[in-house]
């Protein structure tokens, strides 16, 4: 799956799971990073994988 279609799904199922406005800014090397009010919640860096279908609407309803 291409990045953006990857980044443009993590965005629309945050914003339907949790009726919040999301947004997508563009990082360098296939990196995805998502934070919450400035804390890191998921990293494909560290985890060394993508995220599960779910999963970042998960960490950040748990980072609210």
């Amino acid at each position: 799956m291409d990045l953006r279609r990857e980044a443009v799904r993590l965005r629309d199922e945050i914003q339907s799971a949790l009726h919040v406005p999301a947004r997508i800014r563009w990082g360098g090397f296939g990196e995805l990073t998502v934070t919450v009010d400035g804390r890191t919640v998921f990293s494909n860096r560290e985890s060394g994988r993508k995220p599960e279908p779910g999963e970042v609407a998960r960490l950040v309803q748990s980072a609210r």
